[in-house]
């Protein structure tokens, strides 16, 4: 069985002015990412499927054991990293594994092409295994590239090394993948992607072991209700014909 990251993930959507007053709380037990600027940068996500959309029927029919794969990157320069990373479910654990690649391997990879000779390499010999694990998975499922996700996120990490992580995802946008050169984004299509609550923040609170009460704190505070949703779903919903979310009424299925 893989090996993974056991970790716990919760998720809730606020408006823009609990912003500020939640981010004070958080700043007293955490600092910035020290990726990005202060914290803050973009995150561009292109997500695999088969063609019926099993892994985004898998989340909405509320499955406790599922998985997702992707394509991550934080940007679009020659030498800015790509990741493969699978993100699963069991329970109420979140499992991760993640594997760094030269960004010319992305689009024959996703694609499905024939390996280079010698084989895919990963970019740090410690991420071969993982990159194995999504390939096999790839072909297992017959995943293709389906919808591309990205999205503006302020970071914080605890300063107790504890591994707790808090965020804030705003600017949710989407597009459907060339099917010719699906790693490079017309990006004068991206599509604002609203969730249904109308709230456009989304916080999530990621740790290990038990909730922080620094955490537990905040959302007794504000009176955050915590929500399953899926930046992925949410845009598959917007773009993709899913087999059970036809047009009848003239109206596409929603997440929530």
């Amino acid at each position: 069985m893989p090996e993974f990251l056991a970790r716990y993930e919760f998720k809730y959507l606020i408006d823009h002015d609990l912003v500020a007053p939640i981010r004070e709380r958080v700043q007293r037990f955490c600092d910035p990412d020290p990726y990005g600027d202060n914290g803050k940068y973009e995150v561009n996500s292109l997500y695999l499927d088969t063609l019926d959309w099993f892994c985004a029927r898998q989340t909405l029919a509320g499955i406790r054991n599922r998985f997702k794969l992707r394509l991550r990157t934080y940007g679009w320069k020659d030498d800015d990293p790509v990741f493969l990373e699978i993100k699963g479910r069991v329970g109420t654990t979140i499992l991760k594994q993640r594997a760094l690649i030269d960004r010319g391997l992305a689009d024959p990879l996703v694609l499905g092409h024939p390996p280079p000779d010698g084989g895919l390499r990963a970019a740090k010999a410690s991420h071969q295994k993982d990159l194995e694990v999504f390939v096999n998975t790839r072909d297992l499922y017959d995943l293709r590239p389906r919808v591309w996700v990205r999205y503006v996120r302020e970071a914080y990490g605890s300063a107790y090394g504890d591994g707790a992580r808090l965020t804030f995802d705003t600017c949710l946008e989407s597009l459907a993948p060339n099917p010719e050169r699906p790693y490079v984004p017309d990006h004068d299509q991206w599509q604002a992607t609203p969730w249904d609550s109308g709230k456009p923040v989304m916080v999530e609170m990621k740790f290990n072991g038990a909730f922080p009460m620094w955490m537990l704190r905040i959302v007794q505070t504000f009176r955050l209700q915590r929500i399953s949703g899926s930046k992925y779903v949410v845009s598959a919903l917007r773009h993709g014909y899913l087999p059970w979310a036809g047009y009848e009424r003239g109206e596409r299925w929603t997440a929530f």
